[in-house]
């Protein structure tokens, strides 16, 4: 089953001309190796951390210490969540815990909530007019990316501030509004009001430095986080499946029409090559 990329103007999917020639994408089946090493990264993290909380607290806080009294040194984790952006790459959550270390709670927040919206502006633009071929290709290619433009085209603001709270990685779906007309204001005010999610990255930076575990605080901030993220995810999860089911119907008979113009054509000249025999 394939579906067909035609010549984009620059404002949306609507073939540029007629009779351009076409390309043809399918859709891909998703592999799921990445996030399976991601999830078990993330566990192995989480045990170390819990072991050897004692230990990291005591080599920390030197450290932090000596980057808190660094001139300026709070424009080195904004300057790299920017960089991290440009392409979207791994480890903001890292540099959101760091700041959670060196930094505290709320200055802490400050700096991840900078460094992350301008990158997540910069993004929208690198894709949007840089990238824009490329992003219309995953959407074509990519059944997830395909599925999260169309709901986002056909849910408006609301989906986009959803997606936003979700667990859907954030330059993943800054890509997809980019590319898919979502209003800028829409992306802006969307990402702005989702920064408080930040907070919950830095909280547990905090608490990796405190002398004392406080376990009640720990399960309250695991329960907010789990909470937000599972509603939201379990919404555009399951948007998103209903959104696939429609897309492969649609490449399906795209792919129908495609056969049957093909035995038209052939019929077609058949004929002609009979009609030139007979004379």
């Amino acid at each position: 089953m394939a579906i067909e990329l035609k010549t984009l103007k620059p404002g949306g999917l609507e073939p540029e001309a007629e009779g351009v020639e076409e390309e043809v994408y399918e859709y891909k089946p998703f592999s799921w190796k990445t996030w399976h090493i991601l999830v078990v990264f993330t566990v192995v993290m989480v045990i170390l951390i819990t072991v050897y909380h004692d230990h990291l607290v005591e080599v920390l806080r030197p450290i932090s210490q000596k980057i808190r009294d660094l001139p300026g040194g709070f424009l080195i984790p904004v300057a790299i969540l920017i960089l991290i952006s440009f392409p979207p790459l791994f480890g903001h959550e890292l540099i959101a815990l760091l700041c959670g270390v060196v930094y505290g709670l709320w200055i802490g927040f400050a700096i991840v909530a900078a460094g992350t919206f301008i990158g997540e502006v910069g993004t929208w633009y690198a894709f949007k007019y840089a990238f824009r071929r490329k992003a219309i290709k995953l959407e074509r290619s990519n059944l997830n990316y395909g599925s999260l433009a169309r709901l986002t085209r056909d849910g408006g603001f609301l989906v986009v501030l959803i997606v936003r709270f979700s667990a859907v990685p954030s330059h993943f779906s800054t890509a997809v509004f980019s590319t898919c007309d979502v209003k800028f204001w829409h992306f802006s005010v969307a990402t702005f009001l989702t920064l408080p999610k930040q907070i919950i990255i830095v909280y547990f930076g905090v608490l990796l430095v405190q002398q004392t575990k406080n376990n009640t605080i720990n399960t309250v901030v695991l329960s907010v986080t789990f909470l937000f993220t599972l509603i939201a995810a379990v919404y555009i999860y399951l948007k998103m499946k209903k959104t696939k089911v429609i897309l492969l119907e649609e490449q399906e008979s795209r792919a129908i029409l495609r056969r049957e113009k093909e035995k038209g054509f052939a019929f077609e000249s058949n004929a002609e090559e009979s009609a030139g025999s007979g004379h």
